[in-house]
């Protein structure tokens, strides 16, 4: 399976072992609830989808990376006690709390979740004096004498033996004590959430046009190249390209350890930086720029790359859009809790309601619980409350709040409308530049595979949103159209 196959089964199963009858007790009893064990290549996600699922569900996460744990961390340090057995005092050998089932009872005090998932990385790494520990804990869910507690789910996750010397095969009686999944590389699933996530455009114009690079890793062969590499890779250019630092060439090679790989990436990012220039995205999609007339003369993969640079700024102006939409519903939320009073009470009650919220935004943030750019935007608001709170202390303007938020949703409708006008020019460019081929199948299918240009394309650009449907459905399905790329290639 895939990696997002492997998210929304872990959803489900997280859902079905926390499931409660009327009487309160488990729908499916603790001895029951099979761990998780995944097991796939590096660097294709599975410890990324354990923060988005915990989010996702609403529960705990507790994630421990089992190479640095001694037997004696994991199941805890022997004490000696003294017990009475028919009449006699023994001196018995237990053991403190195991620091991993501690780490567990502190995460539900912080958060008050009693339900969670404990994640146990690289768990077939482990050194052979834990490994009888480690199978006990998966059969019976405790550590020593220490169990786990009713309501957190355990997901493990490891390499496969070719990809990591120091992990073994699991045998017959670990596996039958486990759920195990295996998870391939998986690019189209991979681009979806590259697409959402914002990566350089550079990054997936280049996978569009050579997927086979998007994965490289054979066992015993020292280059590689990961789905990790890529989003790192993307994060480095986006931050240098907008500090103006220059990006060298040694810089691919330092992330897409190999060498055919980081060769092509080079060669293609530098099309993409001599495109950015000569065109400016920024004028095309505004309208203000003539079509030049050599574009469809350009060989595929410079075609390429312009389709994705008006994609990647329609992406930046798509992800702006929907972060002040949020701003703007999350400060009508906010004022629409405060109802009327005046000055002081006002007052008093703003900084009890952000004070809670501030509290829950470190929980959240301590736990690894917060969805992507949230910090970010939370920060924003709290500015924005700030503002106006200081306009009611001060001026006694007890409207404050109200017509705050009635100017950011009145910016949020003005980049809605940005956005919408970007998406026709860029649409109407690339129809003119290239005709009705496949570069505009490509853009209009990279419109719908962004969540906030899809939306807005069926709600407000109806005719472009049905020319995209009629392209689809008359042969440009992902599939054929990844055909027809390598066929342009070849």
């Amino acid at each position: 399976m895939n990696i997002q196959e492997a998210k929304e089964e872990i959803k489900k199963t997280v859902r079905a072992y926390t499931a409660r009858t009327a009487a309160g007790t488990f729908r499916i009893p603790v001895p029951r609830q099979r761990p998780v064990l995944l097991i796939g290549p590096p660097g294709i996600g599975k410890t990324a989808i354990m923060e988005q699922i915990a989010g996702e569900c609403g529960v705990g996460l507790v994630s421990y990376t089992m190479t640095h744990h001694t037997r004696q961390s994991a199941i805890g340090l022997p004490v000696l006690t003294e017990k009475q057995f028919a009449g006699k005092a023994y001196t018995v050998t237990s053991y403190t709390m195991s620091e991993i089932i501690a780490s567990v009872y502190e995460q539900i005090e912080k958060t008050g979740c009693r339900d969670g998932i404990l994640f146990l990385d690289e768990i077939n790494c482990v050194s052979e004096t834990l490994m009888p520990a480690m199978l006990q804990f998966l059969q019976y869910k405790t550590f020593g004498s220490h169990a786990l507690p009713e309501g957190w789910v355990i997901v493990a996750a490891g390499n496969p033996p070719a990809y990591n010397r120091s992990a073994r095969e699991f045998d017959t009686v670990t596996l039958d004590r486990v759920r195990y999944m295996k998870v391939e590389p998986d690019f189209p699933i991979w681009k979806h959430y590259a697409v959402e996530s914002g990566l350089h455009p550079a990054v997936l114009s280049f996978l569009e046009l050579r997927p086979e690079r998007f994965y490289v890793m054979e066992p015993g062969e020292k280059g590689f190249v990961t789905g990790r590499a890529w989003e790192d890779l993307s994060e480095i250019l986006l931050t240098m390209e907008e500090l103006e630092l220059g990006v060298e060439e040694a810089l691919f090679g330092q992330y897409l350890q190999d060498e055919d790989t980081a060769t092509e990436f080079t060669f293609y990012y530098r099309l993409y930086e001599k495109w950015k220039k000569e065109l400016k995205p920024e004028q095309i999609l505004t309208g203000a720029a003539d079509v030049p007339t050599n574009l469809p003369s350009l060989p595929f993969d410079e075609r390429l790359c312009i389709v994705w640079l008006l994609l990647q700024r329609i992406y930046t102006l798509g992800r702006a859009y929907e972060e002040q939409q949020k701003l703007s519903d999350s400060l009508r939320f906010f004022a629409d809790g405060l109802g009327q009073g005046t000055a002081e009470q006002l007052t008093a009650l703003v900084d009890e309601r952000l004070d809670r919220r501030r509290k829950s935004l470190a929980v959240r943030k301590e736990n690894g619980l917060l969805a992507a750019g949230e910090e970010e935007r939370e920060q924003r608001l709290f500015n924005v409350i700030r503002d106006c709170r200081e306009a009611v202390r001060t001026g006694g303007a007890t409207d404050a709040f109200s017509e705050r938020s009635a100017q950011e949703q009145n910016r949020a409708e003005r980049q809605r409308k940005e956005l919408t006008a970007a998406m026709q020019n860029g649409a109407a460019f690339v129809r003119e530049a290239f005709g009705k081929k496949q570069e505009l199948v490509i853009f209009l299918t990279g419109l719908r595979e962004q969540p906030v240009c899809s939306r807005v394309l069926q709600e407000e650009l109806g005719e472009l949103s049905g020319e995209a449907e009629d392209f689809l459905n008359a042969g440009g399905k992902e599939e054929e159209l990844r055909r027809k790329l390598t066929e342009q290639q070849a």
